[in-house]
């Protein structure tokens, strides 16, 4: 199989393939997400009782929790990778959209870090990234970690979590993927979440190579 390169020489990740699969079609660029229809001039849904944090990077602004319905059974933790905006000193999150644009690893704090050192890649060479978002069904796309010589950085790492949760908002816009209760929590359509309002916290272990992320969608006040 061959895989189309990208902005950095640790990504091995299957872009094309995954395009084709998502509906995609082509390996997503910066102007693609500003211009998808799905994603602009669209008014932002109201959520009920979520946790709510004010944003520093956009002003008159809050960043609301998206409760995931997935059980945390590591729960002191220790395998959490954690994604900042290097240049917001309180940073406890980073735009999704910014992370899929070829620069976006400069707005990254720690980008060049070497994620899970401790794993062994002649054993395991893919995470599972699982979405399960409110109201729709569960799920799971491949995170390649890389190899023991080409391990992948922060950059990559956050560059692939962002490229599946755009294949989901795409998934969800355009039918494939049907809510089913929790309609605060809606994605894409006219009344909607898009995709520039997503802030990637965290990304954790669930268990085994089960792994989650933790999103916040930033909402005007």
């Amino acid at each position: 199989m061959s895989y189309s390169q990208q902005n950095s020489g640790h990504e091995r990740f299957p872009y094309a393939m995954y395009n084709n699969t998502l509906g995609i079609h082509q390996v997503v660029h910066p102007h693609q997400i500003s211009d998808h229809p799905s994603f602009i001039n669209m008014p932002i849904s109201s959520a009920s009782n979520p946790s709510i944090q004010y944003s520093s990077s956009t002003s008159h602004s809050v960043e609301k929790f998206v409760p995931m319905n997935i059980p945390q059974y590591n729960k002191d933790g220790s395998s959490t990778v954690m994604f900042q905006v290097n240049t917001e000193r309180n940073s406890l999150s980073i735009p999704l959209e910014k992370c899929l644009q070829p620069s976006g690893g400069a707005h990254l704090k720690d980008a060049q870090e070497i994620m899970f050192p401790t794993v062994d890649r002649t054993q395991v060479q893919t995470f599972n990234l699982v979405i399960a978002w409110p109201g729709y069904d569960t799920v799971e796309f491949p995170i390649d970690i890389g190899t023991n010589e080409k391990p992948i950085t922060r950059a990559d790492l956050v560059r692939q979590i962002a490229y599946h949760f755009f294949g989901f908002f795409i998934q969800c816009d355009n039918g494939h993927l049907t809510q089913r209760s929790l309609f605060q929590w809606k994605v894409g359509g006219r009344d909607g979440y898009k995709f520039h309002q997503i802030r990637l916290s965290t990304f954790w272990n669930i268990e085994g190579t089960s792994w989650a992320a933790s999103v916040r969608v930033l909402e005007n006040a």
